[in-house]
């Protein structure tokens, strides 16, 4: 939605004569304005309701568009004059951010420009957990700063601007009042507004010199038409540059698609909590998790404060001869997290080089322990880890993403994939098959590299724990290391913190990445027990990676903070009720024509079709709904971020359910 929020210095700087100008300015330029003051404190009681005082401020100077005819927009009125949290706490209530926004949003429907004003500064609280600043993130309008002209004011509204920027939001400009008679501080006025641009580097859209009351509501008035009009013709300019759609679809290379015919990509502007932002301004549930990655969902106070923070000491220095904290304290994190055995850690970029650095290491380890013959690794089929070319040398040969690459990649060892599902009684004899291959080819082997439990990309195939704990005794047997990839599993996607522990074993080696940072940015890690680190490393032996932004001291820093998060919360209450709501969300679709199966573990849920389904076709009807997924191959699936609520799994169900019912999923030529 397009508007402005008009935030302040302090009180008192004349953010509600800015305001009521600007309304009537946008007003008299014939466009649908809305003036909406979400918390109104030190009100009035009048005929037995509660009445902001500011509307004389705006009869005063909005008229003659107020209040003939016009609403009251105040979203919550309380009568002590005191901070928005006091104010609220004495009246009972809590003031949330997102509830606000939606009042918001909805006063202003069919209004534009929306101007929202706030009250006192933008670090203003709203409740212990939340600021001014959080309303004016999750509203995404463009923010005015109304800053008076005196001592200090250089320091605030610099430090506005600065708070409002690094929420991400555009600050259209500053309006500078002056609320006392100059005297002999004329010149350093001036001074000052030269400062806040020039240190700022932002617009001053406005100067109103103090004329006093009578006359400065006219200067007030005539300066904010002069402001409307630069704001009203910046819109106008936006509205004619090409949103770069076009550039994207003819030079930007998508993954899994075509360079020249590409699947249809939306335009994304900002995410908050559960919920993806388009260009248009349409909010979309996302049952994706941004790849299954945005496990607090986005924009999460706690990571942007860790990266604000580590940012201003440094962003990167490489970790060849040099070490930091942001490293250590995530290292220690990972180990008191990690199964038992786990000592060691090797920081790697992304999920794809963890499983890279895994298979260097148990290759190495073979080499190191005399055992040189042993060079190949045995997998499942329908597993996928990466799309580097070790990675992809372990995916599905045939099925896979990779199956083009087969003649170009390490020829690996195959076995069937388990048979026996999670929540089925488990049959031995589903080990046969692994067995009689380690008979026969264990002495060329040197690890067995699996997804436990949950097979991801490769079909979303949920297994039954006892054959990883096969796979755990025989690898012992052997002789051989056991690399586990819980990429997507760790940190609590099926229930468990790692999916290791439904089979109760450790891995020699684990392969860590996607909700590591909680989807802020790449990062993984590979961790190895000690008798792996200290057999590669004898004689002087060192493991032949390392990569450019290894150890990346801003991404370690925001991935510690992002396991404290979710240490510190709920996660497992969260992970057993996103598992409830979505069985109940999918079971429907058992019922519709084309269902093959309906599985759900943990914040996972999958609906597998008996054919291929119509990408392009499925994600505009998606959009239309609300709701973001991403399916591919026969799967329609969501792994929601864990702070999704009932409401929006619901949402997800029903737009699953009635995608199918109506046909959308099909592959055909016809457009949706």
């Amino acid at each position: 939605m397009q508007g402005y929020f008009i935030t302040g210095t302090d009180t008192g700087v004349g953010k509600t004569r800015a305001t009521a100008a600007l309304l009537r300015a946008f007003l008299d330029l014939g466009l649908p304005a809305l003036a909406i003051k979400p918390i109104q404190t030190g009100c009035v009681e009048t005929d037995g309701r509660l009445v902001a005082e500011d509307v004389e401020e705006y009869a005063r100077l909005a008229s003659p568009h107020f209040p003939a005819g016009y609403p009251n927009t105040c979203c919550r009125e309380y009568r002590p004059a005191c901070s928005p949290h006091l104010a609220a706490r004495l009246a009972g209530e809590t003031l949330a951010p997102e509830t606000l926004t939606n009042e918001i949003f909805t006063l202003g429907r069919d209004h534009m420009p929306l101007l929202v004003e706030g009250a006192g500064g933008a670090a203003v609280p709203l409740s212990d957990s939340a600021t001014t600043l959080d309303l004016m993130h999750r509203l995404g309008l463009s923010i005015i700063v109304v800053a008076d002209n005196k001592l200090g004011m250089i320091n605030h509204a610099l430090m506005t601007v600065e708070a409002v920027r690094n929420r991400g939001l555009e600050v259209a400009g500053v309006v500078i009042n002056n609320t006392t008679p100059p005297g002999d501080d004329a010149d350093l006025r001036k001074e000052n507004i030269r400062a806040v641009a020039l240190h700022g580097n932002v617009p001053i859209l406005a100067e109103i010199p103090w004329l006093g009351k009578k006359d400065g509501d006219a200067l007030f008035i005539e300066r904010m038409a002069e402001v409307a009009k630069l704001l009203a013709d910046r819109e106008k300019e936006r509205g004619k540059a090409e949103n770069g759609l076009a550039f994207d679809r003819d030079h930007l290379w998508h993954p899994y698609t075509s360079a020249l015919n590409p699947l249809p990509s939306v335009k994304v502007t900002g995410a908050q909590g559960t919920r993806i932002v388009l260009d248009d301004g349409t909010k979309l549930v996302d049952g994706m998790a941004s790849w299954w990655c945005a496990i607090h969902g986005y924009n999460h106070p706690a990571l942007n404060r860790a990266a604000h923070e580590q940012i201003g000491r440094m962003s990167h220095v490489m970790f060849g001869g040099l070490t930091h904290d942001p490293a250590i304290d995530l290292g220690r994190a990972l180990l008191n997290m990690a199964p038992d055995g786990l000592e060691h850690i090797f920081f790697a970029d992304s999920g794809s080089v963890s499983v890279e650095v895994a298979i260097k290491m148990a290759l190495q380890y073979m080499q190191a322990d005399g055992q040189t013959d042993r060079v190949r690794l045995l997998t499942v089929r329908g597993g996928y880890h990466g799309d580097t070319c070790g990675a992809m040398s372990v995916c599905d040969p045939d099925s896979g993403m990779h199956h083009l690459f087969n003649g170009l990649l390490p020829r690996q060892i195959f076995a069937p994939r388990p048979r026996c599902r999670f929540g089925d009684p488990f049959d031995p004899a589903d080990l046969d098959e692994m067995r009689a291959i380690l008979d026969q080819h264990g002495q060329e082997i040197a690890a067995i590299i699996v997804e436990p439990i949950v097979q991801g990309a490769g079909g979303m195939h949920f297994y039954h724990p006892e054959y990883l704990r096969g796979l755990r005794e025989l690898a012992d047997h052997h002789q051989i290391l056991l690399i586990l990839d819980e990429i997507a599993t760790g940190f609590g996607r099926t229930g468990k913190l790692f999916a290791c522990e439904w089979a109760n074993i450790t891995p020699d080696i684990l392969c860590l990445g996607k909700a590591l940072t909680g989807g802020t940015m790449t990062l993984a890690a590979t961790l190895a027990t000690a008798k792996v680190a200290r057999t590669l490393s004898a004689e002087g032996g060192v493991l032949m990676h390392g990569p450019t932004f290894m150890g990346n001291p801003l991404a370690c820093a925001v991935a510690k903070a992002s396991l404290d998060l979710l240490r510190q919360t709920d996660w497992q209450g969260k992970i057993r009720n996103i598992q409830a709501w979505l069985t109940e969300a999918l079971t429907p679709c058992r019922d519709l024509e084309g269902v093959d199966d309906v599985r759900v573990l943990g914040a996972i849920g999958v609906v597998e079709m008996q054919h291929s389904v119509n990408v392009p076709r499925l994600q505009q009807f998606f959009i239309r709904q609300g709701v973001w997924l991403r399916p591919f191959g026969r799967l329609i699936y969501a792994m929601p971020p864990y702070v999704i609520t009932a409401d929006e799994v619901a949402l997800i169900g029903r737009t699953i359910s009635s995608a199918i019912a109506d046909g959308k999923h099909q592959t055909r030529n016809d457009h949706p």
